[in-house]
């Protein structure tokens, strides 16, 4: 008999690599993956939409918007530099000052990432952020605008509960999450938050395992929805990702990413229905 926690099984980073879009590809046709999240204006953009969006018709698509890396959708002047590349890390978006002119530029190049999106014929289904952004209180404030705008129907939230996370990863839960769970529940306090759907993923960031699923799942049993964030990278194509900072490179290149492809294809995710 099926559980009554849904499940939100979602891989980010649809379009940074084609090693990325090639497990994402197998593990919604052949595992339990059923949403991606897709970089607009990323170097394999497009064969994400050519050999992965088209072939999956089942297959829920949101914009995983983005400041961080890779190129801009606009022609904002100050997300990135003079080819256009954007290179900030969270901490340095959290720390600039948020000028009229540069939440302008936000908004613009958010929008602009949508409607590239939009303009394949894709209806999206959630917005998200690479490496959270979306969370930082300001920005949360236009990616909510927009997504009204747009009759998106969810906005990722970081709700995973502090007790349940460290349960759920008590073999591998290290102080660089704790510090990152702090920082992100306290910036949700500043936001609008629907409670809807719970997540799991700060505690084991990146890291997300057998284990540590299983766990995850017994916890929230008594949750309407669950969503479960995974890396998804086959290896023989990690080096499809070398126009991108060595941070992304060595993440890339992570035994991580493998798991995180098994991961989709745990038997225990056969009990529940995918949201």
């Amino acid at each position: 008999m099926k559980k009554n926690l849904k499940l939100i099984i979602n891989a980010d980073d649809l379009g940074l690599t084609r090693g990325i879009n090639k497990a994402i590809l197998h593990a919604h046709h052949n595992g339990f993956l059923s949403h991606a999240s897709i970089i607009a204006g990323a170097e394999w953009y497009q064969h994400a939409i050519e050999e992965v969006v088209k072939k999956s018709p089942e297959l829920k698509i949101g914009v995983h918007l983005n400041l961080t890396c890779e190129k801009q959708c606009s022609a904002a002047e100050m997300l990135g530099n003079k080819e256009g590349v954007m290179k900030s890390s969270f901490i340095q978006l959290l720390l600039k000052p948020k000028s009229a002119k540069f939440l302008k530029e936000v908004e613009q190049e958010f929008e602009a990432q949508i409607n590239t999106v939009l303009k394949d014929s894709i209806k999206i289904s959630h917005l998200d952020g690479h490496e959270h952004i979306h969370i930082i209180p300001s920005f949360n404030k236009i990616v909510k605008k927009l997504a009204k705008k747009y009759k998106i129907p969810r906005v990722r939230e970081i709700n995973e509960s502090f007790f349940g996370g460290i349960a759920a990863n008590r073999s591998s839960v290290n102080f660089e999450n704790i510090l990152k769970w702090i920082l992100l529940r306290f910036l949700s306090l500043f936001n609008e938050n629907e409670e809807k759907v719970k997540f799991h993923s700060i505690f084991s960031t990146c890291k997300v395992n057998d284990e540590n699923l299983a766990q995850s799942l017994e916890n929230n049993q008594n949750e309407e929805c669950l969503e479960i964030m995974v890396h998804p990278a086959i290896s023989d194509d990690y080096e499809d990702g070398k126009h991108l900072d060595s941070r992304f490179r060595e993440f890339l290149k992570a035994p991580e990413r493998l798991i995180e492809y098994e991961v989709c294809f745990n038997q225990k995710l056969k009990e529940y229905d995918l949201a």
